[in-house]
């Protein structure tokens, strides 16, 4: 046999919710610590997922537990689950008194003479219970015992697996409804539901019988003689109607009541750690040993998981330790790409001037060496420079030299006519020059200025 499991369920409270597989709906209550309804959520059922007490189609029946799921959400608590009646067996038998254990293993080895299948075939759960006429001093005791076929309960699993709804547990409905009536816990109590007839004595199911909707009240008035002749010296004290149509208006003492709430089933589930009426549980019992062993505390395993945290935490912290410095080069790789740039944007500005300062000393240094070889040319310059009146201003000075003469040519601008006359008149008394002659002279119409061009021949002896 294989057995899925869920593993998205991540912590194991000691309520329950319940949901309850009716013919008609899944019908899913959570409670408060208080047993008031936190949520309660109606699935209708496709016709033919669940007839007469039995599931017939588990596809549909998967189907509604995805659009319950849709509807909760995560739930936080264990569920629950309910099977219809006819899903299960249940049956009180009377046993040589011993423990729990020795129980079950008895029923394991004489499995086919109680139940209507082999026990190859079916996963089952037992518990003591209480009679009216039982004491201390009796050899024999009464066992409860729930059985049902294997492949129905794995395939229940195996759709709250899918679905993410966590199987707590798996049990008859037929029983469970009786903890949703505090009636139950008080004497001898009879619960009538669509399919199956309990009696109670003291919270402890001790009569089953199958039921039909259009004889309910017969089998219901038969049920109550039965018991009452089984057990004389006790009177049934509650009938409670679970989900029932019809209404029974008793005159010999039992106090009938209509539970009219449809949850009944659900709140039963619910209640199964909170009632003092015994529980049921027919998942396997190797499903049930390793989520006893998955939610137990384990010393090892603590040890384990802690171990396991400060790895991941270690980890995580020296990755994250490692990207924020590898960021951080990052940046100072980018600080330093950006200084490079610079220095390299700085050292060519710097070769761009290193080569114009060395143009420009290349300029001087020619002119420096026209200067010292033809020094007739700082004579002219000084002679112009003590004959020109404030009106005069030079423009451009051009010299030329051949074997004999050095020649000037000046451009200028003069504020009048007579103060280049007088220009001319002191170059030629300065005795420089040989020849002093003015070959261009035009006034400017804009600036009223005259505009001249002087020649000179400069004597070769200065």
């Amino acid at each position: 046999m294989t057995i899925k499991f869920q593993f998205g369920h991540s912590k194991l409270l000691n309520n329950f919710a319940g949901l309850a597989i009716h013919d008609d709906a899944l019908y899913f209550q959570e409670l408060d610590d208080n047993a008031n309804p936190i949520r309660s959520i109606i699935i209708p059922l496709d016709e033919g997922c669940v007839v007469d007490g039995t599931i017939k189609d588990f596809d549909m029946l998967e189907s509604a537990f995805e659009k319950l799921h849709k509807k909760t959400g995560r739930i936080n608590e264990l569920v629950a689950i309910g099977i219809p009646s006819y899903d299960a067996v249940i049956r009180p038998l009377n046993l040589p008194r011993m423990t729990l254990d020795d129980i079950k293993s008895t029923l394991a080895l004489n499995f086919d003479e109680y139940f209507p299948f082999q026990s190859s075939e079916a996963v089952f759960d037992a518990l003591i219970i209480q009679t009216p006429d039982e004491s201390e001093e009796n050899d024999s005791i009464t066992v409860l015992t729930a059985a049902a076929k294997i492949e129905i309960i794995e395939r229940l699993l195996d759709i709250s697996r899918k679905t993410g709804i966590p199987a707590g547990a798996i049990e008859p409905i037929i029983f469970a409804m009786t903890r949703s009536a505090p009636e139950a816990l008080e004497g001898m109590s009879i619960f009538a539901s669509a399919h199956a007839i309990v009696t109670t004595w003291n919270g402890n199911g001790i009569y089953f019988r199958a039921a039909n909707n259009a004889r309910g009240i017969q089998e219901i008035m038969s049920t109550v003689q039965y018991i009452e002749n089984q057990y004389r010296r006790i009177r049934t004290g509650h009938l409670v109607l679970a989900g029932l149509d019809f209404k029974i208006n008793s005159t010999s003492g039992i106090k009938v009541i209509n539970m009219t709430d449809k949850f009944f089933a659900a709140k039963g589930l619910a209640l199964r750690n909170r009632s003092s009426i015994p529980a049921l549980d027919i998942r396997p019992q190797e499903y049930i040993e390793l989520e006893r062993r998955r939610y137990a505390f384990n010393p090892t395993r603590m040890a384990m998981w802690i171990m396991l945290s400060c790895f991941f935490m270690l980890s995580a912290g020296t990755i994250g330790f490692a990207i924020r410095n590898i960021y951080t080069l990052i940046d100072d790789i980018d600080k330093l790409r950006d200084n490079v740039n610079e220095l390299t944007s700085k050292r060519m500005r710097l070769v761009e001037d290193n080569s114009r300062l060395e143009q420009e000393t290349k300029k001087t240094e020619k002119i420096i060496e026209f200067f010292r070889d033809d020094i007739p040319v700082l004579e002219v310059m000084n002679a112009l420079e003590e004959n020109a009146g404030t009106g005069i201003k030079f423009d451009n000075m051009d010299f030329s030299r051949n074997l004999t003469t050095i020649s000037a040519v000046i451009d200028g601008k003069a504020d009048d006519e007579q103060s280049v006359i007088n220009l001319m008149e002191g170059l030629k008394d300065s005795g420089l020059f040989l020849n002093v002659m003015l070959p261009v002279s035009q006034k400017d119409m804009m600036t009223k200025r005259i505009i001249f061009k002087l020649v000179l021949a400069v004597r070769d002896e200065a």
